[in-house]
């Protein structure tokens, strides 16, 4: 009977909150801060300087595509960062 009550509360363990943000990156509204914030100032700026309100509807349908592109690796945009400023050593 105490080794089912020990399988339960190992297995339980790693539902807590804790454990989790521990291990995954947090994430604003389904995406990284650092994407959140430059979606959202790219709109700002666009609306604030030219008055160009439609840019709401690019912005909300490019925060659902980096919602969707993190829901299969969290981290997609960190990496994709550091593919983009890695050196082509080796081209033919």
């Amino acid at each position: 009977m105490a080794e089912a009550n020990e399988t339960v509360d190992a297995e339980s363990w790693y539902e807590l909150g804790f454990s989790r943000g521990l291990t995954e990156p947090a994430l604003i509204a389904g995406v990284p801060k650092s994407v959140l914030v430059w979606n959202g100032l790219f709109a700002v700026l666009l609306i604030l300087n030219f008055g160009f309100w439609q840019i709401l509807i690019f912005t909300v349908g490019m925060h659902f595509l980096a919602i969707y592109l993190c829901k299969g690796d969290q981290q997609f945009f960190t990496c994709l960062k550091s593919y983009i400023n890695k050196k082509n050593y080796y081209t033919t």
